[in-house]
C-alpha cells in the first residue's frame, strides 16, 4: 500500500514537472523576438525616422530663424538706449575687432558690458569668429546719420542699421566695399535669407538684399541734416 501511494505521488511529481517545463518554454517563446521580427521592427524605426527628420530640421531651423530676430530686436533696443545718451548717435564707431575685447562697442551698448551678450550670436551661427554674428552698418557713421535722420528716398525702415556677418570673418562693421565679402545674404537659407534691422528698429528677414548695378545696398546716402 505504502508502495502503490510512493509511486502514484512520484508519477504526480514528475508530471508537475513536465508541466512547469512546458509553461517555462512557452514563456520564453512568448518573450522573445525572432530575428526576422526584429528586422521589421528596425526597419519600421528607420523608416518613421526618415520621414520625421526632415520635419524636425525644418522645425529646428525655424525656431534659429525666429530666435535670431529676437536677438536683433533687442541688440535695437540697447542701441536706442545707448543714442539716447549720446545725442541720437546710434552706435560707437571704430571700436571693432582691431581693438581689445573689452574696448569693442557692445561694451558701451549692453548692461552689464560684455563684449560677447548672448544677444550678438545667432543660434544658425554657432561658432562664429570673434563670437558674434552680426554686423554693424558703418555708412551710417560716416554719414552722421542718426535716429531721427531723414534719409534722402528712403524711409527708416528701408534703412539697414544691422545684418549677419559671414562666420569666418572678425567685423564689427559693415564698411564700404565690404558688403560682398562680409554679409552673409543666407545665413537661414533660401527661404528666409538672412534677418535686418532697420533704422525704425523693426526687425525682417529678407533673401539677398542683392547690389544694384555694383552699389551698395547698405549705403543710404545721400541724407539730410538729422532734426534737432
Amino acid at each position: 500500500m505504502d508502495d502503490a501511494a510512493g509511486n502514484a505521488f512520484s508519477r504526480r511529481g514528475y508530471y508537475l514537472c513536465q508541466d512547469t517545463e512546458a509553461l517555462m518554454a512557452t514563456d520564453r517563446r512568448r518573450g522573445g523576438f525572432s530575428l526576422v521580427e526584429l528586422l521589421v521592427v528596425i526597419g519600421i524605426i528607420a523608416l518613421l525616422i526618415a520621414l520625421l527628420l526632415p520635419s524636425l530640421n525644418k522645425a529646428r531651423a525655424q525656431a534659429h530663424w525666429v530666435n535670431c530676430k529676437s536677438n536683433l530686436r533687442q541688440v535695437g533696443i540697447a542701441l536706442e538706449i545707448y543714442s539716447q545718451n549720446w545725442k541720437g548717435t546710434i552706435f560707437p564707431p571704430r571700436l571693432g575687432a582691431n581693438q581689445p575685447k573689452d574696448r569693442r562697442w557692445p561694451v558701451f551698448v549692453f548692461k552689464p558690458p560684455r563684449y560677447d551678450p548672448p544677444e550678438m550670436t545667432c543660434p544658425s551661427d554657432p561658432f562664429p569668429l570673434e563670437e558674434h554674428s552680426y554686423l554693424l552698418n558703418d555708412h551710417l557713421a560716416l554719414n552722421n546719420i542718426k535716429f531721427s535722420s531723414r534719409v534722402a528716398d528712403r524711409s527708416p525702415s528701408e534703412v539697414i542699421v544691422m545684418g549677419e556677418k559671414r562666420s569666418d570673418y572678425p567685423d564689427y562693421y559693415m564698411n564700404r566695399g565690404d558688403f560682398t565679402t562680409r554679409v552673409e545674404p543666407y545665413r537661414h537659407g533660401s527661404r528666409y535669407g538672412s534677418n535686418y534691422l532697420f533704422l525704425d528698429l523693426h526687425v525682417e528677414s529678407l533673401k539677398e538684399y542683392a547690389a544694384i548695378i555694383g552699389m551698395d545696398p547698405w549705403d543710404p546716402t545721400p541724407v539730410d541734416p538729422p532734426n534737432p
